[in-house]
């Protein structure tokens, strides 16, 4: 009789650790989907963030151009605005030194537009 409760007792203890082992089996199963999930999704959200980059790194190129042709578009016009006003000064009368200093003109710029459009064209 002894025999038969020891047997039936470790039968008991054998199903519960065999049930124990089975639900831990099962929670490591599910962690484990749960951990892979959790990759896939740091995954998915690390790949977006490298393409964002991408775009900002290719948006600051663009700007950045973009930043370099309105100062190339500035520098050209700048100089015909300063061309003009500097003729029309020379017509009013203006001499080459205030030429230089009022419209940033080299000394030989200013000669050039005094002796084309200076008062003096205008006596001929």
């Amino acid at each position: 009789m002894f025999t038969f409760i020891f047997i039936t007792f470790s039968l008991i203890i054998a199903i519960a650790g065999l049930a124990f082992c089975y639900i831990q089996h099962k929670r490591q199963q599910q962690q484990a989907e749960v951990i892979s999930d959790l990759q896939n999704q740091l995954s998915a959200l690390t790949s977006g963030a490298v393409h964002t980059d991408d775009r900002i790194i290719a948006f600051e190129q663009t700007v950045s151009k973009l930043r370099e042709q309105q100062g190339n578009l500035t520098a050209s016009v700048a100089p015909q605005h300063n061309y003009d006003h500097a003729i029309r000064l020379a017509k009013k009368g203006v001499v080459s030194s205030q030429l230089v200093d009022s419209c940033n003109l080299s000394d030989e710029e200013a000669h050039l537009i005094e002796r084309m459009h200076g008062e003096q064209d205008n006596l001929h």
